[in-house]
């Protein structure tokens, strides 16, 4: 069975490192996954149900179509001040419009983060992405320390890799349960 797995990257800028692990995904993906980058979050206007209409303004409705084909969503959640970057929470807030179609309903959806504190940032995610629709898998979140990356080549670490291919086959194999069911 082939999976489309949706990695969106929650940091606009261009160093982040949120985009060399949305790198690493490529990498480390199994041949029949897909990977289907979703970029350009600081593209969408707020979340603002008076624009939230037909048709969606195009960066909506493009981020509503990439999440929509997808078979799992793997979030990468930079910390803002603790908690999830606000481009990624207006995201999460367009993909679960308009209501009761939500394009991460009932998806696996995985968090992974580099921070300083991750933990706040993967709770944060969860909560969003729930009341959105999907399916947190709370035992599939690739956590890194920004002080344990410090200096280091996140696109040939191993641990990166390995904790990153390890979220991926979570994300696969529940999508393929997902499907089954």
């Amino acid at each position: 069975m082939s999976t489309t797995l949706a990695v969106v990257i929650g940091s606009p800028r261009a160093a982040s490192i949120h985009r060399q692990l949305a790198d690493v995904v490529a990498t480390v993906a199994p041949e029949d996954v897909t990977v289907s980058v979703v970029d350009g979050l600081d593209q969408l206007p707020f979340y603002n149900e008076d624009i939230d209409t037909q048709p969606a303004p195009a960066p909506a409705q493009r981020l509503r179509d990439q999440l929509g084909a997808a078979d799992a969503v793997l979030l990468l959640a930079p910390a803002n001040n603790g908690t999830l970057s606000a481009v990624l929470k207006n995201a999460i807030d367009w993909a679960s419009r308009p209501y009761g179609e939500s394009s991460l309903s009932g998806k696996p959806v995985a968090v992974s983060s580099a921070a300083h504190n991750t933990s706040t940032v993967v709770d944060h995610t969860h909560l969003a992405v729930t009341i959105a629709g999907g399916k947190p898998m709370a035992d599939a979140a690739a956590t890194f320390s920004l002080k344990d990356l410090d200096g280091v080549d996140v696109a040939s670490h191993a641990p990166v890799a390995d904790s990153l291919r390890e979220t991926v086959q979570a994300l696969v194999s529940a999508a393929g349960e997902r499907v089954a069911a």
